[in-house]
This record gives C-alpha cells, sequence and structure tokens, in this order.
C-alpha cells in the first residue's frame, strides 16, 4: 500500500482527511458520510481500507448524535395542467386541515 496519504499536502492525504472529518460529523454513520462527500457507499468502503482508516464501534457511539430522520417534508411534483408542466408543491394533511 502506498503512503502518500501520510504526506502532507498530497491528494491522498486531502481525501483521507476529508473522510475522516465526514465519518466524524456523521456520527460514523457511513452511509451519511458517503452522501456528503457525495461518493457512493461502496467507493467510501474502498477508500477506508486504502487509506488505513481505523474506527471502532466505540467511537461509532461516541461520534456526533446520528440524524434523526426527519418528519416526512412535503415534496413537490410535477402537474399536467391544460398542456402545461406545472411545479406544485404538496402540503401535508394536517396543514390541510388547518
Amino acid at each position: 500500500m502506498s503512503i502518500d496519504h501520510q504526506i502532507e499536502g498530497t491528494m491522498a492525504h486531502a481525501q483521507r482527511a476529508a473522510i475522516q472529518s465526514a465519518l466524524r460529523l456523521s456520527g460514523y454513520n457511513l452511509s451519511a458520510a458517503a452522501e456528503r462527500l457525495r461518493i457512493g457507499r461502496t467507493t467510501l468502503y474502498r477508500l477506508i481500507d486504502q487509506y488505513e482508516i481505523k474506527f471502532d464501534e466505540e467511537a461509532r457511539r461516541s461520534g456526533a448524535p446520528r440524524r434523526r430522520r426527519s418528519v416526512a417534508k412535503s415534496q413537490p411534483r410535477v402537474t399536467l395542467v391544460d398542456g402545461n408542466w406545472y411545479l406544485v408543491e404538496q402540503r401535508d394533511s394536517a396543514a390541510r386541515r388547518a
């Protein structure tokens, strides 16, 4: 294995630092870290192995709090009306009753 990730100023060092930061910020949630880095989860696994990034279950538990699943936000949808397409925000059922 290459040790380029140990030499400050190299691209490998910058990538390793970015991965470690994303892992810490996501509470060591690999899916969230991959999303934050805008790479696939399998690519993240490969890079963790390549850059010899180690973390154990204790680090995962003591990391940043996990993201809570947010309540379903209104998702815009596209609607065709009289031959024209419109982007319409859907309201949740509680907002409709109010």
